[in-house]
């Protein structure tokens, strides 16, 4: 049976839109992908079947009722995982695309729970960097050479983080009616 691995796909992939897609277009190709875990955001191993049509969603749901799932279940939906708060749905269909979402503001509302999430990380990096400025400040004070190269370097890789969640960001608004 043939396999492909797929790493960072969430990363690469971040307006639901794009990764719905993404996952559309593997499984065209026959890509297919039966299980979302955990570790899903870091990689992904497809299964090499029969080319098939399938319909993704990306809905991000951090506290889901039995509610919930009974609605996408009951209208064909396939919960394959998820990563996170992030649940990954599935329906096979012919034709026209079916939608998930039955409106404009549902998709928008989507699009904005994750685009919040994304902010609220790139706070708590700005937080970050700050602190280790301080630091910085203090190990200079105090002489210690070393930690201020320490946390220069967590500077810049919080820097770097946070640069990308600001991108990922304004992907979403790119796409936010999607």
């Amino acid at each position: 049976m043939e396999k492909k691995t797929v790493w960072f796909s969430a990363l690469r992939h971040v307006a639901p839109a794009d990764y719905e897609l993404w996952l559309e277009s593997l499984a065209a190709e026959g890509w297919n992908i039966n299980r979302v875990g955990q570790t899903s955001s870091t990689y992904m191993v497809f299964t090499k079947t029969e080319a098939k049509q399938y319909r993704y969603v990306f809905d991000l749901n951090a506290f889901p009722t039995e509610d919930y799932f009974n609605t996408y279940t009951q209208f064909g939906w396939e919960c394959i995982g998820h990563m996170s708060s992030c649940y990954i749905w599935r329906k096979a269909y012919s034709g026209v695309r079916p939608e998930a979402f039955s409106d404009r503001e549902s998709r928008v509302r989507r699009n904005k729970r994750v685009k919040t999430v994304l902010l609220i990380c790139f706070s708590f990096l700005l937080l970050a960097i700050a602190a280790a400025a301080v630091g910085i400040g203090v190990a200079a004070w105090r002489g210690e050479i070393g930690d201020c190269a320490a946390l220069g370097v967590n500077i810049v890789l919080f820097g770097l983080l946070a640069g990308y969640l600001w991108w990922a960001a304004r992907q979403i608004d790119r796409h936010m009616e999607e």
